[in-house]
């Protein structure tokens, strides 16, 4: 079970820097003047590309801000599997 929470977080991840990439990209924006306009580093915003870094909220909202959308865009296409309840449990 810790092995697929940890699989599904991973996966999260990259899938938020894809939706990163996909958004710069599509505003022709590099990862410098991206970073500028969200109040960041641009290592970390190539951390997050690469999904080598799960941001924090608030930087999701900043990058979010600086790609001119709203912040559940950058969330699309995650999702998050349930474990089984336990034998004995309610």
């Amino acid at each position: 079970m810790a092995r697929q929470k940890e699989a599904q977080a991973i996966e999260a991840g990259r899938r938020l820097g894809q939706n990163v990439v996909e958004a710069r990209e599509k505003r022709d924006l590099t990862q410098t003047a991206t970073a500028e306009r969200a109040g960041l580093h641009r290592t970390e915003v190539s951390l997050v590309e690469r999904g080598e870094r799960v941001p924090r909220l608030d930087t999701i909202v900043k990058l979010a801000g600086a790609l001119q959308m709203e912040p559940c865009a950058l969330l699309v296409g995650m999702a998050w599997t349930l474990d089984p309840p336990k034998e004995g449990s309610k």
